[in-house]
């Protein structure tokens, strides 16, 4: 939330007051790199720099050998008196002498030589700082300090720790060290400590950002008081109770101060007024740098940021009234007006945060309001809504029973949808999902069931909707209607009109198209893809019980294959199935009519139409033999046309050979014997080529208006195709071209052998 409102904060300039210098550690490591780096402090010091911080987790400290007794120690003098360079050595030596607190006065020391050496005997009498970041040793009073409290002390010790800040800790060493040290954390975070706790709570240090601060703007007291407030002489800081603050340079803003950062050697190249009055940084992180460097310009400019140390006690008490808004108000308000009450309050919250950030440099973390606030309103609302649930136990059961009711419904679980609505009394809804389920049972033509959902609805309400003309509609069936059939007897018809329109599957019946040898045709629609089909049935009245199942696996196994034709002039076969009393086969609906439309004299189509028609069915069929299936039934009937746009397509694939043996046993006899071949009129096995002497005598017809074979019954019509001869196509319609009695005389052989060989051969002779 601090980091999407600080990018409405003024835009702040970083001040060019640092000089930024990085060490090479490993070169550090080495007593060539160690000298080069004193040289730079010696410059540094006589350059006058404001403060020189040098960030480092190794601290350089003088080694030192005891002296046992005064003897050994002239002894050493003397010995070390014969080497050159004597007075330098003695003059350091006395400089560097330390004496060690210690009950024994005869036990003395001394230092030792060496490069790290010189360089902690010049970080004792430099104005250096370092920080071994939370690893401090005894508090280091180099500047005046002071604080007002303590963590453990005043009313704070009554306060329940979850509502304070957590304050900023480090850990004490045994180390002493004579350097000015104060805690630093190396690594970015949201808030940066100003000060700092040791683990047990019992004193306070400033941040090594504060106190190289303090001393860049020579401030003689730094003052921490109890209100959240750093003074430093005149310059006030304020901070939360931990002591910390958010500042404008930052990685929680993506601000930062510019950094030229300089090498050793580069660094010691530049004059000595480059470093005057400057803070000189160094150290062997970038990171580190950046992040020191970034703290101390937000100091400089003043652009730090705090929760005022009231916090503790405001935000606890902004979470009561929310609470007693959420318990008490907002369940006496409607909906609407709490959600408009909701909307304002959140809105106020969010807005008040950038508005105090901008103009007081306050920041308020809100956000725990914020999720209460939406967390209790959507607790609220349900909340009141179950107990307007709760007010009536019978309402609350009959809807639990409604929606269960209706979930059974949609899933298709009628049986037991109607038993859990059932329970629903007179419930609009429930009334209304019975009564679909009424539907549905008419769909399927499962009447009884249907009548019985309606007489409950009209148990339960008088006159709902059209439920007593439907009861009269079912109870008015006859039993002719719904008896079976025998073979001999018309189809029957699944459309009535006082009747819901039934369904197959998933596809919904709208109308009756035609019937045929199999059964009715009905014009279908797939909902799931809102595409028209044709359902042709396949009626099992018409086969006696014995024969059904044979029936069946024929049908299935022949609407398979017929499914796998794919071919621009075939009628494709979607899907398939079984309802109580009928097996359908869906397909695609074609536009149009049947061809038998043109076999009368005064309807015929054009010569060179009938010549090209005839070709496209020879070449359908040529690629459908091609696949083992042979058709057995092409008539004019089966070959549908569109006049206008002259589309050819063959139905019906398949079909012939489902029933015809079981068709035949029992007397009766499928399709159109006066298109059969001879040998499918003697109950020989046929090929492809019996489709063509089928496609020949529908070639005849197109041309003539007439058959090539008639008689009053089946058997003189069988003795005919078998045994005698036709009349010429010529002699019926003497203006056709030679060709067509070519042509149908070879389709028209009695024997296969001699006809064309199969549809290609066929429909290379049709081309006009």
């Amino acid at each position: 939330m601090f980091r999407l409102a600080s990018q409405l904060l003024p835009a702040q300039t970083a001040e060019n007051e640092f000089r930024v210098i990085q060490l090479d550690e490993a070169r550090l490591q080495k007593p060539e790199g160690i000298r080069e780096f004193r040289f730079l402090l010696r410059k540094l010091r006589k350059s006058k720099a404001a403060e020189i911080v040098w960030l480092s987790d190794d601290f350089p400290q003088m080694d030192y050998v005891p002296i046992d007794d005064k003897d050994d120690k002239s002894d050493s003098k003397k010995s070390k008196a014969k080497k050159s360079k004597v007075k330098k050595d003695k003059a350091k030596k006395e400089k560097t002498k330390v004496a060690v607190d210690n009950a024994d006065d005869e036990i003395q020391w001394q230092p030792t030589q060496g490069e790290r050496n010189k360089l902690a005997w010049m970080l004792e009498h430099q104005r250096v700082f370092l920080t071994q970041y939370t690893n401090v040793p005894d508090q280091q009073n180099y500047i005046l300090y002071d604080e007002s409290l303590l963590y453990k002390d005043g009313w704070r010790q009554y306060i329940p720790a979850m509502f304070l800040p957590e304050a900023q800790t480090f850990r004490l060493t045994d180390t002493l060290l004579p350097y000015r040290v104060y805690p630093f954390n190396p690594y970015a975070t949201d808030e940066q400590s100003l000060i700092w706790y040791d683990e047990a709570r019992e004193f306070s240090l400033p941040d090594l950002t504060l106190a190289v601060f303090s001393r860049f703007q020579d401030s003689q007291q730094l003052h921490w008081s109890e209100s959240g407030l750093i003074e430093l002489d005149a310059s006030k800081i304020q901070l939360n109770l931990s002591g910390k603050v958010f500042n404008y340079f930052s990685a929680l803003t993506g601000h930062h101060a510019d950094l030229n950062i300089l090498t050793l050697q580069v660094a010691a190249a530049k004059p000595k007024s480059y470093y005057e009055n400057k803070l000189v940084l160094i150290g062997q992180d970038v990171n580190r740098l950046q992040i020191l460097a970034d703290s101390l310009n937000s100091l400089q400019q003043g652009a730090t940021y705090h929760t005022p140390a009231e916090s503790w006690w405001v935000l606890p008490s902004l979470l009561a009234l929310v609470v007693i808004y959420l318990l008490w108000l907002l369940p006496l308000l409607s909906k609407q007006s709490g959600l408009f009450l909701g909307a304002f309050l959140l809105l106020g919250i969010v807005s008040v945060q950038p508005v105090l950030l901008i103009l007081k440099g306050i920041w308020w973390p809100t956000i725990n309001i914020l999720l209460l606030m939406i967390v209790g309103q959507l607790v609220v609302y349900v909340y009141t809504s179950g107990q307007s649930l709760l007010n009536s136990l019978l309402k609350q059961q009959s809807n639990a029973w409604l929606q269960l009711g209706h979930y059974q419904y949609e899933k298709g679980d009628y049986e037991t949808a109607i038993t859990s609505l059932l329970k629903c009394g007179a419930d609009n809804n429930a009334l209304s999902d019975l009564y679909e389920i009424g539907l549905s049972f008419e769909r399927k033509r499962q009447y009884d069931r249907g009548l019985q959902v309606y007489s409950e609805i009209s148990t339960r309400r008088k006159n709902y909707r059209d439920v007593e003309k439907r009861i009269e509609s079912i109870v008015g069936l006859t039993p002719a209607i719904t008896k079976v059939n025998s073979p001999n007897q018309a189809q029957k018809t699944i459309v009535m009109s006082q009747m819901e329109l039934p369904e197959f599957g998933r596809y919904k019946i709208h109308k009756e198209l035609g019937r045929g040898a199999m059964g009715v045709v009905y014009l279908g629609k797939d909902p799931k893809i809102n595409r028209k089909v044709a359902i042709k049935t396949l009626d099992y009245s018409q086969f006696p019980k014995k024969d059904l199942e044979t029936v069946k696996n024929r049908f299935f196994r022949e609407a398979e294959a017929a499914g796998r034709l794919s071919h621009s002039n075939i009628v494709t076969v979607f899907d398939m199935g079984e309802e109580v009393d009928f097996a359908y086969i869906a397909m695609d609906y074609v536009s149009g009519v049947a061809l038998s439309d043109y076999t009368t004299s005064n309807t015929l189509l054009p010569v060179q139409e009938v010549y090209r028609i005839i070709k496209v069915v020879a070449e359908a069929l040529d690629y459908a033999h091609q696949q083992k299936i042979v058709h057995r039934d092409i008539k004019p009937g089966n070959v549908m046309y569109n006049s206008k746009n002259k589309q050819v397509k063959i139905t019906d694939f398949g079909i012939a050979r489902i029933t015809d043996s079981v068709k035949t046993r029992t007397g009766s006899f499928l399709g159109s014997p006066s298109y059969m071949a001879p040998e499918q009129m003697t109950g020989a096995n046929v090929d492809g080529r019996a489709d063509l002497y089928s496609l020949g005598v529908t070639f005849y017809q197109l041309l003539t208006g007439t058959l090539p074979f008639t008689a009053d019954n089946l058997a003189n019509l069988a003795y005919k195709i078998t045994n005698e001869k036709f009349r010429p196509v010529r002699d019926v319609r003497p203006d056709l071209p030679a060709s067509a009695t070519r042509i149908i005389n070879k389709a028209l052989q009695k024997r296969p052998e001699n006809r064309y060989a199969s549809g290609a051969e066929m429909a290379k002779a049709l081309k006009f």
